[in-house]
């Protein structure tokens, strides 16, 4: 049965209080170039969500192969926005570690012993070869974080968990400015551009079980 002439499909923006300038290690053409990118994910999710959204108006069945694979795309362009925002959002020239006393830095006792345990390991998964992100999670269920890969934007996602930290992993982070066999000086690079005080927000949002703001 056909939605109702009343409902209308989502329209996503790219969000400009996230775009990124002046960062320590990271040229002004790559961010402009990596900020393009992400718009043109916001364009395909506002795209495929119109499609799939004029497809059910019609009554058409999503299960035939043209618009099974407009579903399927769907995650790929709409989890590509979403990391950005987190990964834009959360960086800035300044601060290279968190306080001592942080939450962030408090929740990590239990699954990693110590700050430089958690930065290990979060830093080896960033190295690791392939495409995808490598994430810091909130489980909100046990109180704990845990460091995750991300396969391209969709995949390995664990439901319920909350990002915290997101670092991008594919070359177009870095090869404009470390060539494509770079990735451990960008590693090192992302380190010094993380926001802390986001990391905060974002940490104490999570611990309350609140809506975690990508900006």
């Amino acid at each position: 049965m056909p939605i109702t002439a009343e409902a209308q499909a989502v329209q996503y923006k790219a969000n400009q209080s996230v775009k990124p300038s002046a960062l320590d290690g990271l040229s002004e053409k790559l961010l402009e170039q990596h900020w393009k990118l992400y718009e043109g994910y916001v364009t395909n999710s506002n795209l495929l969500n119109n499609a799939i959204h004029d497809a059910l108006k019609s009554g058409a069945e999503i299960n035939k192969p043209n618009l099974a694979e407009m579903q399927r795309r769907f995650g790929f362009e709409y989890n590509g926005m979403v990391l950005h925002e987190y990964y834009f959002g959360g960086m800035k020239k300044g601060v290279t570690e968190p306080s001592r006393n942080s939450p962030f830095v408090n929740a990590l006792t239990p699954n990693f012993g110590s700050f430089e345990n958690w930065k290990k390991q979060f830093m080896e998964i960033g190295k690791m070869r392939g495409v995808g992100w490598t994430l810091t999670y909130f489980d909100p269920l046990v109180q704990r974080l845990v460091n995750v890969w991300i396969s391209d934007h969709e995949t390995g996602h664990i439901a319920g968990f909350v990002p915290i930290i997101i670092m991008d992993c594919w070359e177009h982070a870095y090869i404009l400015d470390y060539g494509a066999a770079g990735r451990g000086q960008y590693v090192d690079t992302y380190f010094r551009n993380i926001n802390w005080d986001v990391v905060t927000e974002r940490m104490e949002a999570a611990l309350q079980g609140k809506i975690v703001n990508r900006a």
